[in-house]
């Protein structure tokens, strides 16, 4: 039986295209045969075509993919953000509304690399839950007692979410959502999800969710987590997530770590070789130095440039015969 697209939303602005790109394309690159994927891309305005022929590229190499662009236009521009975000971390909350003809949809944020099929985050029973994440507790510790919260336990990240979204509009809860974007929390629109929302959150295993600073550091996340999760998130995760101020895409410092797997994979999304090697630019990191070379000269580059020049030289062509 033919399986339906899970939708999944992502929001951002325009100077996180390429990394939404690259997110998009370990989605699709992890998934098993038969999943299917309907991506919904919440935008401020219109996506330049440049990165739109970009994410086009992603349903030319997999088949049954579905893309919309949402626009959003000036709908949360009167939101009160800091310096390290953009008002489009608060398009999610419109999610609900936007997708009115769906009960349930993932979110996801474009700082993360998707290493598993998400069928079975897709299918987690979250109950009368209306939202679930995985828990943030060094992000509820700090903000629990100004967003009012009895405990820092519930406190959850926003950055991987199934949405319940026939809940939240049974319950009314957009406009309570909406009422405290002015607010100027710290964390913004994840303070907002775990004010309005808490006691009806359901906390997902550490695996759909593992920040990148942690993997490599197993007693911390063992002071964190129970260790059958812990153990689970090491050996098997779903979703590697880099929330940190500093991307991977925008530093020359080669600490950050895991680097390399964000750059594996970005050379081999619609952003490939040519983008990617400008980000490189300063490192010394002999590991991200070899994992370009050697990309350059794969036939899997060579065969990518072909499908990538062969389409403008087709074009080209054509509007010379028209005039």
């Amino acid at each position: 039986m033919k399986m339906d697209k899970i939708p999944i939303v992502m929001s951002f602005d325009e100077n996180y295209a390429m990394p939404a790109c690259v997110t998009a394309y370990s989605v699709l690159r992890s998934k098993a045969e038969d999943t299917q994927y309907s991506f919904y891309f919440l935008v401020h305005s219109n996506v330049p075509i440049d990165v739109v022929e970009r994410f086009d590229k992603l349903v030319e190499q997999y088949p049954g993919t579905k893309i919309d662009f949402i626009i959003i236009g000036d709908k949360m521009d009167i939101a009160v953000i800091g310096s390290h975000y953009s008002v489009a971390a608060y398009f999610r909350l419109l999610i609900p509304e936007l997708l009115f003809k769906l009960d349930k949809c993932l979110y996801i944020d474009v700082d993360l690399i998707v290493c598993a099929d998400l069928t079975e985050l897709w299918e987690y029973d979250i109950g009368n839950n209306v939202i679930a994440g995985v828990k943030n507790i060094s992000g509820g510790k700090e903000q629990y007692k100004k967003l009012k919260l009895p405990t820092p336990n519930q406190y959850i990240s926003s950055g991987v979410l199934i949405i319940n979204l026939r809940a939240i509009r049974d319950e009314k809860l957009i406009p309570k959502l909406l009422e405290l974007i002015t607010e100027g929390y710290k964390y913004v629109d994840q303070d907002v999800l775990n004010k309005v929302c808490y006691n009806r959150i359901l906390l997902l295993p550490l695996k759909y969710n593992i920040y990148f600073f942690r993997v490599v550091d197993k007693n911390i996340l063992s002071k964190l987590f129970p260790k059958n999760e812990v153990e689970e998130a090491l050996n098997n995760p779903v979703i590697i997530h880099y929330p940190a101020f500093v991307k991977p895409w925008d530093t020359n410092d080669d600490r950050v770590q895991l680097l390399c797997l964000w750059y594996r994979t970005a050379l081999k999304s619609p952003y490939h070789y040519d983008h990617s090697i400008n980000m490189l630019k300063g490192y010394k990191n002999a590991e991200l130095i070899k994992i370009t070379i050697d990309y350059r000269v794969s036939i899997e580059y060579r065969i990518g440039q072909i499908i990538t020049f062969l389409p403008k030289l087709i074009k080209k062509l054509i509007l010379n015969n028209m005039e």
